[in-house]
């Protein structure tokens, strides 16, 4: 969807989540497990992300479970905080009209449905449910994300091969990934389909701060104005608590909360084994993010 960096990131902006049921719609019962491993209660993990600047919630793409947890995480959330906005990786900055259109019904859903596929590409009724309650309840859409067409010359060309306008529509500085522990998921990411060369592997980490540098810039000046900002994005940018999370305190970003639904891949597991999975040392699955959303199926 992002042309050059369509392959090399797909694994990041799908990384693999937790699998509900094929039969169910219903809702996900609330069962979050916080970064030391303890259960939280439901009115105690709400009031904590109510405390956040910036909550993001992650997801796969075209994982419809996933945004059923994103869709009662948002709804919990703003119950206990009604000054909220919601950040959408999935439209870049200069689409932020089509969102206001969205927003204020200046368009039909059928003509943004439209839009939809060719700004993003993934099945809109996926996303559909968060973006209505968003409309009905008078919640700002905020674009995120860079311009697709900035992020696709960076991986081909470098930093060093955008023009000024296009580099008047990203952040002046692209820093490099700090953390390790994200720079190695990256890398082992990017690598995945075949070893690329050091000087594409270089081009492609840029053009991935491009995404995550602009997204935590959006996301900081969004929080500002609206008072609060929930984040929906791939879950290959937060991770570690890093990309955008790591970004957005350079614009000014205060507190943030990190909420990943769990498990990590498709299987479908009973609560205990989601919890001893979660819990092991070995796997390190604790580190990647704040909160754990977990889905017990089976």
């Amino acid at each position: 969807m992002l042309l050059e960096l369509s392959l090399a990131l797909t694994q990041l902006k799908d990384l693999p989540v937790a699998k509900f049921p094929a039969t169910s719609a219903a809702a996900p019962q609330a069962l979050v497990v916080e970064r030391s491993g303890g259960v939280l209660a439901e009115d105690v993990f709400f009031s904590r992300l109510a405390a956040a600047d910036i909550v993001y919630v992650g997801e796969k793409h075209d994982s419809a479970p996933q945004h059923r947890v994103q869709l009662e995480a948002l709804r919990g959330l703003h119950e206990r905080k009604p000054r909220l906005a919601v950040g959408l990786e999935m439209v870049s900055v200069d689409m932020q009209g089509s969102l206001d259109d969205y927003s204020a019904r200046r368009i039909s859903d059928a003509q943004f449905a439209g839009f939809w596929a060719k700004a993003w590409g993934f099945d809109f009724k996926l996303y559909e449910p968060i973006l209505s309650y968003a409309r009905e309840n008078g919640l700002p859409l905020v674009a995120l994300n860079a311009p697709r067409s900035i992020v696709s010359q960076t991986a081909r060309g470098g930093l060093s091969s955008l023009t000024p306008e296009q580099r008047s529509l990203i952040p002046p500085e692209i820093r490099p990934i700090q953390d390790a522990d994200y720079l190695r998921y990256v890398k082992q990411t990017l690598n995945g389909h075949g070893q690329l060369t050091p000087e594409r592997e270089a081009r492609m980490l840029e053009a991935m701060q491009v995404w995550n540098e602009t997204m935590g810039r959006s996301a900081a000046e969004a929080a500002e104005k609206h008072g609060a900002l929930f984040v929906i994005a791939g879950s290959g940018h937060m991770l570690f608590r890093s990309g955008i999370a790591e970004s957005a305190p350079r614009y000014g970003a205060g507190a943030q909360a990190v909420v990943l639904p769990y498990p990590q891949d498709d299987e479908s597991l009973p609560m205990e084994e989601l919890l001893r999975r979660l819990r092991d040392p070995q796997a390190g699955d604790l580190r990647l993010a704040d909160y754990f959303w977990l889905v017990p199926g089976g």
